[in-house]
């Protein structure tokens, strides 16, 4: 429903822009043709009638992708819930802060965010009040897209307004829609998938604009920070070069005695390479969902994997390649199997003191036809642990040759006990703009939980 409300006289920025700057906006013209278009749905939440009139005659012309706009008013944050409970096409929420009680509108970005668990509609929010909900710690504190006080918005503000948070709206719509197709393919029991290249580029060029949001949708696909199985304690921490990262990292458990893990570092990085690790995350997924129904241990086999994966990139023809590493620990018997596609620096053991790489030379997944993997094991020791790495560590490191750079890391390596102090002993500050993504996975056996980590993400 729109609400039409006489004005009062109360004035605004908005208010006085609308009325002086583009009083043109709202004449009539009988004559003029009707045209059908399909429409941006925006909810107004304010409590002020004013602020409704004024905000739908300074957009009553606004036009993106062919899309104008509909408008639905609420006048309070309880006569809101009902309204996005039962719209899910709501594209914009426009909502003030103060309006039954003083923290009303922060109130219901709760609401959306937590109760409706509705990440994609954009938020901003504008105040009258702008000392009752202070900037900085709204815009922390809460999962909002952008804040406005209520004097600055003139008609030119809060079009640009508008327009930036449907073109955010669009990039994460397509997202969200590409992932529930793979989801799908992966319960219809199928390892196809229906994406071609040309597709993914379009996908990829939406995603520009929505780079920050992404980022966030991709850093929800990781494990948490730290997780045990028996005496084994598994970390990770990583650091994208941009927005998002080309760099991913996994572990899980495919039954109660076993643990899958693996760090895949794909060629490039940024928008195009973080595609590509949501497509590798939903490949693992569907052999996991195989396993859980019997139908396969294929998930168990690295070589089997890595083998599959390559074959279905190179067919795919996604035009990337996945360096890999990919294991399965046996909590039970304490070994290790795992094959390698490419993964450098190689996997470093440490075991009593010391410390050794793994040397594993093979070619990345997606980069040939007559690729070959192999299982090898390995049994840890007490106290015993491994350190996994993307190359972009090596990139960060100040010695001249690479040879210099591994026993640098090796060195350096013994008697760091997380990975913040490995990044410390190296001299590592990934809050500093990074040439590559920066991904590091450490496996523990028999150690108590590291203390927390303040570099990661």
């Amino acid at each position: 429903m729109v609400h039409n409300v006489a004005p009062n006289n109360s004035t605004s920025a908005l208010e006085e822009s609308a009325a002086h700057s583009e009083l043109m906006l709202f004449a009539e013209d009988n004559n003029a043709p009707i045209t059908e278009h399909q429409y941006w749905t925006v909810l107004i939440v304010d409590d002020d009638p004013e602020i409704h009139k004024v905000t739908l005659l300074a957009l009553r012309d606004f036009n993106f992708q062919n899309h104008k706009l509909k408008f639905i008013s609420a006048f309070s944050a309880s006569e809101a819930k009902p309204i996005l409970a039962s719209n899910h096409d709501i594209a914009l929420v426009l909502l003030d802060v103060v309006m039954e009680t003083d923290d009303a509108g922060l109130t219901l970005v709760h609401y959306i965010r937590d109760t409706l668990q509705n990440h994609l509609v954009r938020i901003v929010l504008r105040t009258g009040q702008a000392g009752q909900a202070p900037e900085q710690k709204v815009v922390q504190d809460y999962d909002i897209n952008d804040y406005r006080a209520k004097t600055e918005l003139t008609v030119q503000r809060l079009t640009t307004t508008v327009l930036s948070a449907l073109r955010a709206y669009t990039a994460i719509a397509e997202l969200a829609k590409l992932n529930d197709t793979l989801e799908a393919k992966v319960q219809a029991r199928t390892a196809e998938l229906a994406v071609s290249n040309q597709q993914l580029q379009q996908s990829l060029a939406e995603l520009e604009a929505g780079e920050r949001a992404g980022k966030q949708v991709q850093f929800k696909m990781l494990p948490p920070e730290r997780f045990r199985c028996g005496e084994y304690q598994f970390s990770h921490a990583l650091f994208p070069s941009a927005y998002m990262s080309g760099d991913f990292v996994d572990y899980f458990n495919a039954d109660p005695h076993r643990v899958v893990f693996y760090i895949a570092d794909v060629s490039g990085h940024g928008v195009a390479s973080a595609f590509v690790t949501v497509y590798l995350k939903r490949f693992v997924s569907s052999y996991y969902e195989r396993y859980q129904r019997g139908n396969a241990d294929t998930l168990l086999d690295p070589a089997a994997m890595l083998g599959t994966l390559n074959s279905e990139l190179l067919r795919e023809n996604i035009t990337k390649y996945i360096a890999l590493f990919y294991a399965v620990l046996d909590t039970r018997s304490n070994t290790l199997t795992y094959a390698n596609a490419g993964a450098y620096p190689w996997p470093l053991v440490q075991q009593q003191q010391q410390a050794n790489y793994l040397e594993l030379k093979s070619t990345p997944a997606g980069m040939f036809d007559f690729s070959e993997y192999r299982n090898q094991q390995l049994t840890l020791a007490e106290h015993s642990g491994i350190v996994l790495c993307s190359d972009g560590l090596l990139d960060l490191l100040p010695q001249s040759t690479t040879e210099s750079k591994l026993q640098f890391l090796l060195d350096k390596s013994i008697a760091a006990t997380d990975i913040a102090g490995l990044l410390q002993a190296l001299n590592i500050d990934p809050r500093q703009t990074l040439p590559d993504d920066l991904t590091i996975l450490k496996l523990s056996r028999d150690v108590t939980d590291p203390p927390d980590n303040p570099l990661s993400e």
